[in-house]
Formats: structure tokens, C-alpha cells, sequence
């Protein structure tokens, strides 16, 4: 069984949406309603974030770039609207205007192959994968992709490099399932337990620092068949104790990330249909004793 690679490096991610945060306000107010420090991002680095609850569950993922004139964040398509609403009703009187970047097409690179006076965003989305967004003329001049001739196969390869890279993604259907360390975002370098507060933070600290996390998104691969839906249970002997968080189909097989009970670390699940979901070593540790 082979890992999946990125086989298709240049195509549209018309799945994925972009919003601009601007106004002089932009980092400041986004420091008080994200997980990770955005005054980093000052030294252009790719930030990967969360949005969460009051409650501390996290609402979507964003991957945030700084621009000279705004700051962008990357994000399901699906999960944009939403987000920028929520995110709206804590603006307040703080000097941030905050859009969805409809004139902003999305597009995988495997590498990097452009200027940077172009007037393009990028994201350093994960290992080998770079993430553009400009106006379709752009990336037509750029890459010869036409927004009517999509790949057919695109979003599956995406999700299955993600979680190849043991990535997870947060859509519609597990928006608000999980606190981000669920989803093994502080060691995905997405939390900052220093920056101070921010919606959700209480939860989420005291989820850290009282050694509560009982549950973390591992990495399962099950024979052929359907692909499993997001929050569909794995089970242990005849109890669930694991929810799938994204899934795809790699090489004829189904891959999967599921936040799953640390009891069950090591062992061999089973979906509802019965197929075996053998676990897959993540390409990073977790810290919790596997």
C-alpha cells in the first residue's frame, strides 16, 4: 500500500473559500477570536488557526496570511458564510472589514511556480502543497485552469493528502463537535497558550493544563467499499469510542481521520458496516503516551 501523493499539482479547489479581514484593526481584533498569536503573522508565515465556541469547539479551521493590505483566510467554501457572520458579531467598534473574497478562485500548486508580484495570496498549506488565491483571470494567465473544467477527481485527492499529513479539516457536518486538541491542533502548531484570551480559551486551557484530553484525531485505514461520513462511529468491541472526521479513497482502499478514545490507541476498530478499520501511524506524535 502505497502513501497517497499529490499526483494532481496544479487544479482548482473550487471546495475551498477565502475571507479578507481588513482595516488597521484586522490582527488585534482576530487575536481575540482565534487559537493561534496573529501578531506572527507579520513575518509572512502561513498560520493555521482555529475558530471556536464560547464553548471551545471548533467552528471551522483557517489557514491566515498576512498581506500588505489585508490578512486572508483560508477555509471550506461550505463553512465561509457562516464564519464570516460569526466573526462579524464581534467586530463591534474595532476599525476591521471583513468580507468574503468572492473574486478570489482557489488553486493547488505542487510547487511553487509563480512571482510574488503577482497579485495573488498564497498558503503554505502543508508538505508539498501550495495553496493560491487571485481573480480567475489571474490564475487562468498563471496556469491555463478554466473554473467551467474542474478535475473530477480533485477534492478526494485533497482530503486524502490531508490526512496522509494527518491533517484534519472541520466541515458543515462536525462544525462544533470537537475542542481543538480532539483534532491534535496543538501539535499542529495551531494553538498558543500564551497569547492571552480569545473565544473559547478558558475551555481550552483548562482542557491542556489539567491533562484532560482523552480523545485524539487518529488515522485508520479500512478494505474497499463506501466512504464513511463525517461523525460516523468506529467501534470496540461492540462500543463505539471513536468518531470519523474525514474520509477518502486512496489506491481502491478508504483512509480515514477519526477523533477516537486514547483507550482504544493501537487497536483495530470497526465501522458500522462491519469492514475493519486498522490504525495508521500519524507523522507526528502526540504526546499522550502512544
Amino acid at each position: 500500500m502505497t502513501e497517497p501523493t499529490q499526483s494532481i499539482h496544479t487544479a482548482l479547489l473550487p471546495f475551498l473559500g477565502v475571507l479578507r479581514i481588513g482595516g488597521e484593526d484586522a490582527a488585534r481584533f482576530l487575536q481575540g477570536q482565534l487559537t493561534n498569536d496573529t501578531r506572527l503573522l507579520a513575518d509572512g508565515r502561513t498560520q493555521l488557526s482555529a475558530c471556536n465556541t464560547p464553548q471551545g469547539r471548533v467552528v471551522a479551521l483557517l489557514r491566515l496570511r498576512q498581506t500588505d493590505d489585508a490578512i486572508y483566510a483560508l477555509l471550506p467554501q461550505e463553512l465561509a458564510t457562516a464564519v464570516a457572520g460569526s466573526l462579524r458579531r464581534f467586530v463591534l467598534r474595532a476599525r476591521v472589514d471583513l468580507q468574503i473574497a468572492a473574486d478570489l478562485q482557489v488553486a493547488w500548486l505542487g510547487r511553487k511556480a509563480f512571482s510574488d508580484a503577482l497579485e495573488i495570496v498564497s498558503f503554505d498549506y502543508g508538505p508539498g502543497r501550495q495553496v493560491i488565491a487571485a481573480d480567475g483571470a489571474t490564475l487562468r494567465a498563471m496556469t491555463g485552469l478554466s473554473p467551467e473544467r474542474p478535475h473530477p477527481e480533485i477534492e478526494n485527492e485533497w482530503r486524502a493528502a490531508d490526512i496522509s499529513a494527518g491533517l484534519p479539516q472541520v466541515y458543515a457536518a462536525t462544525s462544533g463537535s470537537f475542542v481543538p486538541q480532539m483534532l491534535n491542533l496543538d501539535r499542529l502548531d495551531a494553538i498558543s497558550f500564551g497569547k492571552g484570551c480569545y473565544t473559547g480559551q478558558e475551555i481550552v486551557a483548562r482542557t491542556q493544563h489539567l491533562g484532560r484530553i482523552k480523545r485524539r484525531t487518529l488515522r485508520y485505514r479500512l478494505p474497499p467499499g463506501p466512504e464513511l461520513a463525517p461523525l460516523d462511529g468506529l467501534s470496540l468491541d461492540g462500543q463505539k469510542v471513536a468518531e470519523v472526521v474525514m474520509s477518502a479513497t486512496h489506491d481502491t482502499v478508504v483512509e480515514l481521520l477519526a477523533v477516537t478514545s486514547l483507550e482504544a490507541l493501537g487497536r483495530t476498530l470497526h465501522a458500522e458496516d462491519g469492514r475493519e478499520a486498522v490504525p495508521v501511524e500519524l507523522p507526528y506524535g502526540l504526546g499522550d503516551g502512544e
